[in-house]
């Protein structure tokens, strides 16, 4: 079959399943997958020969990856993202791993699938948080280096797959040495990418051209790529490494934004043959076994991740947001059962079964998400008469700070970029106020330095009522969390209806809510910044005081309409 028409049919498919996706506002991976699976039942198999752009399609998705990678992001988060995701990683894996077992599922193919279900999709949250405004909120950082980790994992899982595949009966050495080769090669990669590649970028973005970049950046995927894959490494790690050096780059941003259109055509290819490897007959025989399946993945993730989440310090509303966002089943789990049905370690029916399981997690993890609030809660309302259980539900510090002594001050929910400006200026001026933060590290700091701080979730009664909500003068919404922000509004005027609400948006919509809610004064950081900016552009301009107050006023009065 010619490669021309095969090409325009797969298109014709993506095209249809990203539409297909954006109409059920859900992720265009899933689209994807289902218009190759309603595709492949319809096409002979001639025009199901795409495997080798698929792999290209592998080898960007990773690679852009590993561009995006930001080790500082995981920073904050360290500890719970980086021993909070392997410990997650290996109870799910062993807990999927002894249910599959009892459904009488052959050893190899339990332990992929325990594997693969043990991973969650970075792309997916990140499209939801990004959608939902909640990228810088506690819950949207550990959710985002908790997946950031779980993709870190997956290079140790690629390099035994080959290992399990071609080795007899003892696999316990080959699986070391080819860790071991495994950990050599990325120690090569990162050191040589440290000193070359880095330079090799910004001599090429110095030339102005864009062509050139993207060849770069490509040529280094693919032979990346290629290079490691004669160390017996999968193909897909080299690009991930390529990507993770060329993130510690300056033109980072410029090699992603070069690399992505092209990246998302090849990924729809992958995805399209993905959905291809999908027998509609093996859905539909095994269709219970699917919706089972799919429901214990689900199930037992988000459980497994709330015990870790509250074992790391996170509680109620946040380890109820983590919990649901990480039960999906990630991306990864695709690429991984792709290997494995390479490798004839998974046979087509199996393929098939744990893309499906795969796919329905994707399809209702929106979903998910969408009702962790609502879910937490109905359990802070229903888990009183558990009085363990509703310490974790219902978190906060109730003691630190003694109500009876807090009158007249200054509340201030969030130390960040934000919160911390507020602080100084405030013990400038030596007017009482007490910080309400949910990050462990920062109440720890400001404790060191004799700050009034009380740790917990603002959003919680109790927590509000110890730092003294009824006898205070304003309360500061500094969290950049709106759902968190409509809570503490509602709360505040319900209970102290005289203590003035200051709150900080970020979207124009927000505005007209929040206005709506009646809030005294309501502050967007990217408004004031453009007012900033605009009377240093017209001071030098020769504008006088009196001008630039008039501008500033009329474009005040024309955002607050």
């Amino acid at each position: 079959m010619d490669l021309l028409p095969v090409l325009f049919l797969v298109i014709v498919a993506a095209v249809a399943g990203g539409v297909f996706a954006k109409l059920l506002k859900g992720p265009p991976l899933v689209g994807y997958i289902l218009a190759g699976v309603f595709f492949g039942a319809l096409l002979p198999s001639s025009f199901k020969s795409v495997s080798n752009l698929a792999q290209i399609g592998i080898i960007l998705l990773l690679f852009s990856i590993g561009v995006e990678l930001s080790f500082s992001s995981m920073v904050r988060y360290f500890k719970v993202a980086v021993f909070g995701s392997l410990i997650q990683i290996t109870l799910t894996s062993l807990l999927f791993f002894a249910v599959f077992s009892l459904l009488r599922v052959p050893l190899i193919t339990s332990l992929i699938f325990a594997m693969g279900f043990s991973l969650s999709s970075t792309a997916v949250i990140v499209k939801i948080l990004s959608d939902r405004g909640e990228l810088s909120t506690i819950h949207g950082g550990v959710m985002l280096g908790w997946s950031l980790v779980q993709d870190l994992a997956v290079i140790p899982i690629m390099v035994i797959l080959p290992v399990v595949a071609n080795s007899g009966g003892n696999i316990f050495f080959p699986i070391v040495l080819a860790l071991g080769k495994a950990v050599a090669v990325v120690a090569a990669s990162i050191f040589l990418g440290k000193m070359i590649v880095p330079f090799l970028i910004h001599r090429i973005a110095a030339a102005n051209s864009r062509e050139l970049l993207l060849l770069t950046s490509v040529g280094l995927a693919l032979g990346t790529a290629f290079v490691t894959s004669f160390f017996g490494i999968s193909i897909a790690l080299g690009a991930f490494l390529a990507g993770v050096v060329i993130s510690e780059s300056q033109e980072n941003h410029a090699v992603f934004a070069e690399t992505r259109p092209l990246r998302d055509l090849f990924v729809a290819f992958f995805f399209v043959s993905l959905g291809f490897l999908v027998n509609p007959s093996v859905i539909i025989s095994d269709f219970p076994l699917i919706i089972f399946m799919a429901v214990v993945v689900l199930i037992i993730k988000a459980l497994v991740i709330f015990v870790v989440s509250v074992f790391f310090g996170y509680k109620g509303k946040t380890a109820v947001s983590v919990s649901f966002g990480l039960s999906q089943v990630g991306e990864f789990a695709f690429v991984l059962f792709s290997a494995s049905l390479a490798l004839s370690l998974l046979t087509p029916n199996e393929a098939s079964v744990g893309i499906a399981v795969t796919l329905l997690t994707l399809v209702v993890s929106p979903i998910l998400i969408r009702s962790a609030i609502p879910f937490w809660r109905w359990l802070k309302s229903h888990m009183t008469w558990m009085p363990g259980l509703s310490s974790v539900i219902i978190s906060g510090e109730k003691a630190g700070a003694n109500e009876q002594e807090l009158k007249g001050h200054i509340i201030i929910c969030g130390y960040g970029r934000v919160g911390k400006w507020v602080g100084k200026a405030l013990a400038d001026f030596k007017i009482p106020f007490l910080v309400v933060d949910y990050d462990q590290g920062i109440v720890n700091d400001l404790k060191q330095i004799g700050t009034p701080v009380l740790y917990g979730d603002p959003t919680e009664p109790e927590v509000l009522e110890a730092a003294g909500i009824k006898n205070a003068k304003a309360i500061v919404l500094a969290i950049p969390d709106r759902i968190a922000q409509e809570t503490l509004v509602a709360y505040v005027q319900t209970v102290a209806p005289e203590v003035k609400i200051i709150s900080r948006v970020h979207e124009e919509d927000d505005i007209e809510k929040f206005r709506a809610l009646r809030v005294d004064k309501i502050v967007q950081p990217e408004f004031e910044a453009a007012l900033t900016i605009v009377k240093s552009v017209l001071q030098p301009m020769g504008k006088t005081r009196e001008e630039i107050l008039a501008i500033t006023k009329s474009l005040r009065v024309s955002h607050s309409k």
